[in-house]
């Protein structure tokens, strides 16, 4: 017997919006902040840029790892009603492809621009290969791989439930603190392997530092529907959850700014005081923003759902899109804050309207 569909959580979706948002706005800023790591940037645009810096440091510390609690939570009632193999297979349709055409298609329009300066007398074929690689989309990537590993211990287990469906309350306090605690030191251990500033180019995964927060709250997002955690986590919660990310966010800038080398990693005490802001920070501004999205934004009228129903397309087409539009911005003359502003303004719209569009296209409505 099938087990019925979740209903969906119109405060979820919403927030899966504006942490979509968020990702435009990220990678907007990267374009007028002081690291040149993306295709198209302005590194030079005056004392404002420390601001862009500053707000990519604090929303790295938690938006992908919210994302990966999003994207957990429906999949243990996704497996129970198709299985394993048909739920590897629908991972595959919808993360795959989408995966397979940035790599082939996309990415190459975001470095267009760059192909006659950067590879004179390189043949298109060698400039693709020089080039191709999952960008921003490493976040499909990597839930992609952990979606399949879920979907194996599933397959596993032959199809038992994988958490029961019943409602608990929240862990304790302390439980909650010594989980906390666990975690950072996992984190604090990974990156004395994987510093800070560690890139690995061939996966595409432009923040391997993260990764034990990335599997975590993927975890976390497949225990906590069916626990009734999102239920239960309350307003006191997410004032607690708002003040650890506050604090922790002070810590790890005041760290990483006084001591840029020594917080990457490789075991300082440095690094275990930024392991630690991270890890508050990510579960307390991922609970705060739960809460607040319960309470004040819970119901998705008509604007909202088609918002939200283009959001994991808007992922898909907005880094061409903001480097097509930095480009037509690059003569004018402001600070980087004013930049930034005009393109995250201009770029919002015409990501949702590009893609609108690409869902328009025969069959694109089943991947994206």
């Amino acid at each position: 017997m099938s087990t019925p569909a979740a209903p969906r959580l119109a405060y979820v979706d919403n927030l899966r919006l504006w942490l979509t948002v968020l990702v435009v706005l990220h990678h907007a800023a990267v374009v007028y902040s002081p690291l040149a790591v993306w295709p198209y940037s302005e590194p030079d645009r005056g004392p404002t840029s420390i601001l862009l810096l500053l707000f990519l440091v604090v929303n790295q510390m938690w938006f992908m790892s919210a994302f990966f609690a999003i994207s957990g939570l429906f999949a243990p009632g996704s497996v129970d009603r198709k299985g394993a193999r048909a739920f590897s297979l629908d991972r595959f349709r919808r993360l795959g492809i989408p995966l397979l055409a940035f790599v082939v298609v996309l990415n190459p329009l975001m470095n267009l621009h760059d192909y006659p300066a950067a590879d004179t007398g390189t043949s298109p074929l060698g400039w693709w290969l020089g080039i191709a690689k999952p960008q921003y989309m490493w976040f499909v990537e990597t839930l992609l791989v952990m979606s399949l590993v879920y979907a194996g211990w599933r397959y596993l287990r032959r199809g038992r439930p994988a958490t029961p469906v019943v409602a608990q309350g929240l862990p304790r306090p302390r439980t909650t603190v010594a989980f906390a605690a666990g975690l950072t030191a996992v984190v604090w251990l990974w990156r004395i392997i994987v510093p800070s500033e560690t890139i690995w180019p061939v996966v595409g995964l432009p923040t391997p530092d993260h990764l034990p927060l990335y599997v975590t709250f993927f975890w976390l997002g497949t225990l906590a529907l069916r626990r009734s955690w999102l239920d239960a986590l309350t307003v006191r919660a997410a004032w607690t959850g708002a003040a650890a990310a506050v604090a922790g966010s002070a810590v790890y800038v005041a760290v990483a700014f006084a001591a840029p080398v020594a917080f990457a990693g490789r075991g300082s005490w440095q690094s275990l005081l930024t392991s630690a802001a991270t890890v508050a920070a990510a579960l307390g501004l991922t609970a705060a923003a739960l809460v607040l999205f319960r309470t004040w934004f819970a119901a998705q009228g008509p604007p909202l759902r088609f918002l939200a129903d283009n959001a994991y397309a808007v992922y898909f087409v907005h880094g061409p899109v903001l480097v097509l539009l930095a480009l037509l911005l690059a003569p004018i003359d402001a600070p980087a804050v004013a930049k930034f502003a005009l393109l995250a303004v201009t770029a919002l719209p015409v990501c949702w309207a590009a893609a609108r569009g690409v869902r328009a296209i025969p069959g694109a409505r089943r991947v994206l």
